[in-house]
């Protein structure tokens, strides 16, 4: 079976390692550089008791796809050669008023009805667990579980897992259409006119997932959130786990670097790094960690994030092609479910039953409920 897939970042690459295992003959299209879009932008946090708002079918979602993650990063690692630093410090989150304080004994209460694992912490337990923590700090809750990763080799990690496994990429491959005929899919036209045949198209282009013509019958469209991050450069180990709040969270890397975030802003496809967007992640930063702010500033960054309307992410066959199948709408969790999304479409292709039912989040939502795009 030959297999194109649309989109070269984390989703297409864990994609195409999955589907290269198998057997099939996969070849990644990407239309800039490989993993240097919203995978890149990241901030890399494995954390769906921080992400998720509320118990339900998101929630569910993000909870398979920590253990997914966690059951298969060794077995990526042995076939890319590339880790992708899975540390396991937990990730604090921390209030910083009353009103705070309420929102994270709800979401405790919460998790612990759902059978999540977490911990409430009084400040002081909070700053023996990270004394780097505000001294304003009115409650924190801890999801010792909870991990994160350096994104940015967690892509290059699936890519080269890929192509070890006989996978084929192109850069600077931009797809116009999916051709068809009948029915179906038969290949795709880049914009430059050139044709390649595939008994199967793959749709993981993130925010410009809609853009491709062809499936406008599906009413699949996709809006881009701009998140902005800023780095700094601190002493390894400075902080143990993440910080998450809801003013914005820290993630520590292994080389001492600081990632602070992070904006939600619908701009358009502008990645632009604004004034208000770092005025608003240092003030978040200061109301959590203090000390952060006397590091020294190494760089910042912005990425967009590939969202729907219902914010859910479109997972399964085309409802108009049927051997055509969508992977795309994580927002903010394409890090999180990179493995789940891999494994899963896997399955669909192989005929095997995925590990979670994946229409809920299927394109056919967006016709049968009539989804103001």
């Amino acid at each position: 079976m030959k297999a194109v897939i649309v989109g070269g970042g984390i989703i297409g690459g864990a994609i195409a390692w999955r589907l290269a295992r198998d057997g099939v003959a996969a070849t990644v299209l990407e239309r800039g550089r490989l993993g240097r879009e919203a995978s890149w932008a990241a901030a890399g946090m494995i954390a769906p008791q921080a992400e998720a708002q509320s118990a339900g079918l998101f929630f569910d979602l993000c909870m398979a796809g920590r253990r997914v993650f966690a059951a298969t990063v060794e077995r990526l690692i042995a076939d890319s050669g590339v880790d992708p630093e899975y540390d396991a410090q937990g990730i604090l989150y921390l209030a910083l008023d009353a009103a705070e304080h309420a929102e994270l004994t709800a979401r405790a209460r919460w998790h612990r009805e759902c059978g999540a694992l977490v911990e409430e912490l009084s400040p002081a337990e909070a700053r023996r667990l990270e004394p780097a923590i505000s001294p304003a700090i009115v409650h924190a809750l801890h999801f010792s579980d909870n991990r994160r990763v350096d994104n940015r080799k967690l892509t290059q990690a699936y890519v080269a897992a890929a192509l070890a496994a006989g996978a084929a990429v192109r850069e600077n491959a931009r797809v116009d259409a999916i051709v068809t005929a009948g029915g179906r899919a038969t290949g795709v036209r880049l914009d430059d006119g050139a044709r390649l045949d595939a008994d199967l198209v793959i749709i993981a282009a993130g925010a410009w997932s809609h853009e491709i013509r062809g499936l406008e019958g599906d009413r699949v469209r996709l809006f881009p959130v701009r998140g902005q991050i800023l780095c700094f450069e601190a002493r390894p180990r400075l902080l143990g786990p993440a910080l998450f709040s809801p003013r914005g969270y820290l993630v520590p890397r292994r080389d001492g670097r600081i990632l602070a975030g992070s904006t939600m802003e619908e701009a358009g496809y502008d990645q632009s790094v604004t004034l208000a967007g770092i005025e608003k992640i240092a003030r978040g930063v200061a109301a959590m960690a203090p000390a952060i702010g006397e590091l020294r500033f190494r760089e910042a960054w912005a990425g967009l994030r590939p969202a729907t309307r219902d914010l859910l992410p479109v997972l399964g066959p085309s409802p108009t092609a049927p051997n055509v199948i969508w992977a795309t709408g994580h927002y903010r969790s394409g890090i999180l479910l990179s493995a789940l999304t891999g494994e899963v479409i896997a399955d669909l292709v192989a005929g095997r039953r995925p590990a979670i039912d994946p229409a809920p989040f299927s394109a056919a939502r967006f016709a049968r409920d009539r989804v103001d795009l």
